[in-house]
């Protein structure tokens, strides 16, 4: 018991060490609970004027695209690796969708910051910046302090193992 533990000590030490260490490389989330103010513009977009940012509702914990077909067409597939349904509350800039729930995908295997998970997480409301292509709707990544990240992993790393211990054996 006592080897667990400190394996767990040590765990959460070198998380804590990885984390601020990806702060100063500049951490990012798709979910963001203060409004954006810097906006990076893909790569893809020829202007920012396709970005709209908008308050939103998560409706569901993020869904992992693994091994569903995750191409736009034949071949093609997606850059990201979750998906989430969004109710659009408001549009602060660019053009509203047309529909009031939306399907968006974020993430990628290099991406380190989660969607919300936790019920708390779930009840919030969130910014995001976003953009349509043919294949849908894709969140951007914004930056977030290094010290909200990490309350937000540690929130997220309670939830799992008290889920976890509440599974039937």
């Amino acid at each position: 018991m006592r080897s667990f533990v400190s394996c767990l000590v040590c765990a959460v030490l070198i998380g804590t060490t990885t984390i601020v260490t990806a702060a100063a490389s500049g951490l990012r989330t798709y979910f963001s609970e203060e409004l954006p103010v810097e906006i990076t513009k893909p790569q893809s977009l020829s202007s920012m004027d396709q970005i709209v940012v908008a308050r939103v509702r998560v409706l569901g914990g993020p869904a992992g695209l693994y091994g569903f077909e995750q191409s736009a067409r034949p071949g093609e597939a997606f850059h990201e690796d979750y998906s989430a349904w969004l109710q659009v509350l408001a549009v602060l800039r660019g053009k509203r969708p047309e529909l009031e729930r939306i399907n968006v995908t974020f993430g990628s295997g290099h991406s380190y910051a989660q969607g919300p998970t936790t019920p708390r997480q779930l009840q919030q409301e969130y910014f995001v910046a976003m953009y349509e292509d043919l294949s849908g709707f894709h969140l951007i990544g914004v930056p977030i302090e290094a010290a909200k990240y990490t309350e937000w992993q540690q929130e997220i790393g309670v939830f799992e193992r008290e889920r976890v211990k509440s599974l039937p054996k």
